[in-house]
């Protein structure tokens, strides 16, 4: 294995409309609406260090736009990826996504 993906429908919209409650018989409205959501989050996409700049991640984000156009999913979104990650972050834009949060790490001797 070189990479993983994963991008999964997101759910955030329909538990929304939950209000927090899922019990007794809500749970049914969540599954029979999921086939309408119309967007996802990528959790994770990641290659390993080797194989880097061999068009792997681009594999991984074709296929996910792909299936994205096939779903007719409108939206993706893509979380948690670095300042310093360049690549992931101009691949990103390089398919029409915006950066609207920057993520930072610090660090300091305790």
């Amino acid at each position: 294995m070189v990479g993983a993906a994963l991008a999964l429908p997101d759910m955030n919209k329909l538990l929304a409309k939950l209000n927090g409650r899922l019990l007794p018989l809500r749970w049914l409205r969540v599954l029979r609406e999921r086939s309408r959501l119309d967007e996802v989050r990528v959790f994770a996409l990641g290659v390993k260090h080797e194989h880097r700049h061999t068009g792997t991640a681009a594999a991984f984000y074709a296929e996910i736009w792909r299936e994205c156009l096939r779903r007719r999913i409108r939206r993706a979104e893509t979380g948690w990826i670095l300042e310093v990650n360049e690549p992931m972050n101009r691949a990103m834009q390089a398919l029409g996504g915006d950066i609207v949060k920057r993520y930072r790490l610090y660090e300091r001797e305790i």
